[in-house]
């Protein structure tokens, strides 16, 4: 990304050096222009001022980029839809092949893209308008394929949310023997245990970007179910040490207890926009 710069003290885990390519900020979110001297922080690939600016004379930040919910879902169910078309359209030509795409319906695979996508826009729907609530969407992890779909930064902390919109009911069954608990996590029949694993990749990934500007906050991953069927009795309210939830007690669950302020959501939610772009 960039040469050395001046030598100076820096924290063990960055790398002083000059930009090779403008730059944001992650702490204070300054433009950073080419071959400003600046702080690298490999583990999240971020930079930072060496010295951030002091607030009274810092230019305003640019505004926030909350990203498109479901964006990325989107775009990846219209990518595999029209390499359907094409390979339909050039076996069977262009009328034929079009009628056989219009009447046979989409391979699971696909549509479950487009599902997700609206299942994003949904909670998105649900969570917008929420005082003291900042939702950042469809957000890109540098250095990996992967996403976040949402981050939540609210008065009672910080959300790292995966949306799922998934029809079927939800239980928790106890796999286990007589003297063993093996919890699983279904719905539809199917062991969606692997869904709670994979927020620990999410959480780590904003653990990281925190780090790299000494901020220390306890982060609550949640699998936020669209339109599945909750037991009547004994909703299970966590599963491996992630919440379940649904848009309606997500909405409870960030607004309650106030652990934060306004001012330190905003400061919070430039961090997380800057580290983590919108996809």
């Amino acid at each position: 990304m960039a040469d050395g710069a001046d030598s100076q003290p820096v924290p063990s885990d960055q790398k002083q050096l000059r930009l090779r390519y403008p730059g944001t900020c992650v702490a204070c979110g300054a433009a950073l222009p080419r071959g400003a001297p600046a702080l690298y922080h490999a583990a999240s690939k971020t930079v930072r001022c060496v010295i951030c600016p002091d607030g009274a004379v810092a230019t305003p930040p640019p505004p926030l980029d909350p990203g498109c919910a479901g964006a990325s879902a989107q775009r990846e169910h219209d990518r595999r839809a029209g390499k359907r078309a094409e390979r339909v359209k050039s076996r069977f030509g262009e009328r034929l092949g079009g009628v056989i795409v219009r009447v046979v319906p989409e391979p699971q695979a696909t549509r479950a893209w487009a599902k997700g996508s609206v299942g994003e826009r949904k909670l998105a729907e649900a969570l917008a308008g929420l005082p003291d609530v900042i939702v950042l969407h469809d957000r890109k992890v540098p250095g990996t394929r992967g996403n976040i779909d949402h981050l939540v930064i609210a008065r009672a902390g910080l959300f790292v949310v995966d949306a799922k919109h998934y029809d079927g009911k939800l239980r928790i069954r106890d796999k286990g023997g007589l003297f063993r608990t093996d919890n699983h996590l279904y719905v539809a029949g199917r062991d969606c245990s692997h869904l709670a694993d994979n927020m620990g990749w999410q959480v780590k990934a904003v653990e990281t970007l925190l780090a790299s500007v000494e901020v220390t906050l306890p982060i609550t991953p949640v699998l936020c179910f669209i339109d599945v069927d909750w037991p009547l009795l004994f909703q299970p309210e966590s599963f491996h040490g992630v919440r379940l939830e649904d848009p309606r007690s997500l909405r409870k669950l960030i607004t309650a207890a106030p652990a934060l302020d306004s001012a330190a959501i905003d400061k919070l939610a430039r961090i997380l926009a800057t580290g983590f772009p919108a996809k």
